[in-house]
């Protein structure tokens, strides 16, 4: 069982809660605004570009999903499939617009699929400060309600449903998650393997070990070095509706770089200014793992808009990337080789 912190430690989070709950109710005025814009879209049979806002349901509960399509969809031939996985307390929309990914996707011809996942009470009403929007990535204990939700088979089902309205290249399928979502995208390429062309994560971490026989999916992660709650050197860490411990970072990554069958030898150190980058030799399948530690960067999204008031929580921000073109970069140098009628690059 977890200690609770000690008292001067709560006094702080308990006014860090009051100042998030102040930042939340800014960033819902301005949320409600970008949902209107998405609200008169729906889903409908033969799809095609544009944005397109649905449910399904899936475990005994109902999944809201945004669906981005490129202008480049109409052209043709089928496209690569971006699976955009929220942190704990945000929104499948929230993350494609802050982020950049909705640029980004329009610029290089990426279908974007980005779902909301069940709150940490499933029974309850979400409450981004009190009952947040978590994926059930491993992280929680198995005990808790939310443990109990099957979301890979729920991601079954809505990457299913995709597919099966667009036109989507099979071997250009991806997972990107930010925070706990960062931690469901790990979980998703080891768990996954047989869907997934290559995984990324920020400032999201958790060790699953591949099923026997899986095959090695590529991973990039890309932590802040000035984070708070996944410090790099592990330890305690506060957030409003739960205490966690985290493990130390290095130990962590070199596990998936075990599990994926790379020599245990670093390569590729690189210093490059505030940005440290390592990369683990080739594994199984030729699958690699790399990873980046921002110095002075806290547990926001590298390169993506500002949550007023996310210092106080998350810890401060640095230009030094912009993490949506990074993990592009890595994730579409990467095919499962082993899927069926995939397109040419």
């Amino acid at each position: 069982m977890t200690a609770p912190p000690p008292i001067g430690e709560r006094t702080r989070v308990f006014g860090l809660i009051a100042l998030l709950f102040l930042a939340l109710a800014v960033r819902r005025a301005e949320e409600r605004g970008v949902m209107a814009q998405g609200a008169g879209a729906g889903p409908s049979s033969g799809a095609g570009s544009g944005r397109f806002v649905g449910s399904i349901e899936a475990e005994g509960f109902r999944w809201p999903y945004v669906v981005h399509v490129p202008p480049q969809y109409d052209e043709g031939p089928p496209l690569p499939l971006l699976l955009l996985l929220h942190g704990s307390s945000g929104s499948g929309l929230r993350f494609l617009e802050d982020a950049g990914w909705a640029e980004l996707a329009d610029r290089e011809g990426v279908i974007v699929l980005a779902p909301d996942a069940l709150p940490l009470r499933p029974a309850g009403a979400p409450n981004r400060a009190l009952n947040p929007r978590i994926w059930n990535s491993g992280q929680h204990p198995d005990d808790r309600p939310r443990s109990q939700i099957d979301d890979l088979a729920a991601l079954d089902a809505l990457l299913t449903e995709v597919q099966q309205r667009w036109k989507v290249d099979p071997a250009r399928i991806y997972a990107a998650g930010h925070s706990n979502g960062g931690a469901m995208a790990l979980r998703l390429g080891a768990e996954r393997s047989g869907v997934f062309a290559a995984v990324a994560s920020v400032a999201g971490l958790r060790y699953v070990e591949p099923p026997e026989g899986a095959r090695a999916v590529p991973i990039l992660a890309i932590f802040g070095g000035a984070d708070p709650l996944l410090p790099t050197e592990g330890g305690l860490s506060v957030l409003p509706w739960e205490v966690r411990r985290t493990p130390e970072l290095l130990p962590e990554v070199r596990r998936w770089a075990n599990g994926l069958g790379c020599p245990p030898v670093q390569i590729d150190f690189e210093h490059q200014g505030t940005v440290h980058s390592f990369s683990f030799p080739p594994g199984r399948d030729g699958a690699t793992v790399r990873f980046l530690v921002l110095d002075g960067h806290g547990h926001a999204w590298p390169g993506g808009q500002p949550t007023p008031g996310e210092v106080l929580l998350v810890g401060p921000r640095t230009d030094a990337i912009d993490a949506t073109e990074v993990i592009w970069d890595f994730l579409s140098s990467w095919r499962r080789p082993d899927a069926p009628g995939s397109s040419s690059p």
